[in-house]
């Protein structure tokens, strides 16, 4: 009996022993190059270029936003002359520093509609406008509600609210937020014309006719609209 104790008590003492050392396994000392983990000070004040770069250290998805920070100014600053000419790559032109000074990234962006019926399409055409952006890839719907929002605004709502009686009021929802059926219809009474115009076109001269064509003798930049409004230019 006394045996039989004191091997129990000799096996709980190994156990304890083992899930000590399971749980409190020594540390191995971290690369002194490891960032830390950090957020930033706002008593310091506000400083937009110090609080983006210390997305970078605040974890989480917030470090996910910082390296797409880093990513985006590097795009923005790159530079050809940073690169070696290439003569089997690059023609005698490009040699000039001036030139490859000058040369900065193709910036391709691409988006889909919902982008600009949100809030989004402010950012966009500043990014545009400021020649941030060296093209767009989007949909024909981005096109769309640019236009429609030229004309009228979409409204804020909740996610929450019945599709069925905003129906009946004639209103869609698009997430939280509201585009009434006239914003539509006012789209479809702006492009109808300008259809039936290139049909009568393409038929009179029997080539292809591209909205673009017809789009850019009226659609001009309004800087207090966002975006493009429309307007009869000179042709």
């Amino acid at each position: 009996s006394t045996m039989s104790t004191a091997t129990e008590e000799k096996g709980s003492a190994e156990d304890c022993s083992k899930a000590t050392a399971a749980v409190l396994v020594k540390s191995e000392k971290m690369p002194e190059d490891t960032p830390q983990c950090r957020g930033y000070d706002f008593n310091k004040g506000l400083d937009y270029d110090a609080m983006f770069r210390s997305f970078l250290t605040h974890g989480f998805q917030a470090t996910h936003f910082g390296l797409a920070v880093e990513q985006i100014n590097m795009m923005l600053r790159w530079r050809l002359s940073q690169e070696k000419f290439d003569p089997s790559k690059e023609t005698e032109d490009m040699k000039d520093p001036k030139v490859r000074a000058a040369t900065k990234c193709t910036i391709f962006m691409g988006y889909t509609s919902n982008m600009v019926s949100c809030g989004n399409r402010e950012v966009i055409r500043f990014l545009l406008e400021h020649k941030l952006i060296s093209a767009v890839v989007t949909t024909g719907g981005a096109i769309e509600e640019d236009i429609m929002k030229c004309y009228n605004p979409h409204y804020m709502g909740d996610f929450k609210l019945s599709g069925r009686e905003l129906r009946l009021k004639g209103i869609n929802r698009i997430g939280n937020l509201l585009v009434p059926n006239a914003n539509y219809i006012k789209f479809e009474d702006w492009l109808k014309p300008i259809l039936i115009d290139m049909l009568q076109e393409q038929k009179s001269v029997t080539k292809e006719v591209t909205l673009s064509k017809k789009e850019a003798r009226e659609i001009v930049l309004n800087q207090e609209n966002g975006g493009g409004f429309i307007k009869e230019c000179p042709k």
